[in-house]
Parts: C-alpha cells; structure tokens; sequence
C-alpha cells in the first residue's frame, strides 16, 4: 500500500512537471560577454522564451546589413551570441555586438566580421535586455 501511494505521488509530481515545462517554451541562446582579453560565458542567458528569441531573429533579419571589413585594430566586441536551436541545423551564425553607449545603439557584425549593421535605438534596448 505505502509503495502504490509512493507510486502516485511521483507520478504526480512527474506530471506537473511535464505540464509546467510545456507551457514555457525555452530556447538556448549563448552570451558570451568581453572581460579584458577573454570572453566570460554568460550562463544565466542560456534559456530565453521563444517569444523574446523571435523577436531578436526579427531583429536581426530586418536589420540593414551590409558589406564590411572589420579592421585589424579595432576594438574586441562587447558581447558575442548565437543561438544554439541553429547548431543542429548547421547554419549558425554568431553575432558580435558593440555597445555604442554614447547613443545606446547596438551595431553587430556576423559571418566572420564581413557583414555589419547599425539597429535603431529601439531594436538596440531589446538586444541590450537579451545580453544584460
């Protein structure tokens, strides 16, 4: 009798949980943020709700990208990111932000530095609530 309450007590619990994790769906995006020379891995940013994640793929797709050239001296990124939904799909990008803090605008490189965008400042505050 004690084993079948045990039973359905865990059972239970097992449901619950099921239940709660399908009603916030999360994806893994990897912040990594400069620290002098290195990059800190920002683990606290790995899980972020699908609805923020779109809105940041939006972003990013909508964002007027152009042509570049990074420069040799240029200083490191601010913040590097990608997400990790894209690594089994074999078409990860990683994104390179720089904090222009004097306008709060966020501009990014991607494919290897060869692809720049400046965002406006409205998309610049919902990237900077994703990496802060």
């Amino acid at each position: 009798m004690m084993k079948r309450k045990q039973l359905l007590v865990a059972l239970s619990l097992l449901s619950i949980t099921v239940a709660s994790g399908c009603t916030t769906e999360q994806e893994r995006i990897s912040v990594q943020k400069s620290e002098g020379k290195n990059y800190k891995f920002e683990a606290y940013k790995q899980k972020v709700e699908v609805a923020k994640t779109e809105k940041i793929k939006e972003i990013i797709k909508n964002a007027d990208w152009e042509e570049f050239v990074l420069e040799k001296d240029h200083p490191k990124a601010d913040f590097i990111f990608y997400f990790n939904d894209e690594k089994s799909e074999g078409k990860m990008a990683v994104y390179y932000v720089w904090i222009n803090t004097d306008e709060n605008i966020v501009e990014l490189t991607k494919d290897e530095h060869s692809q720049y965008a400046q965002l406006n400042r409205k998309d610049s505050e919902t990237i900077l609530r994703l990496l802060h």
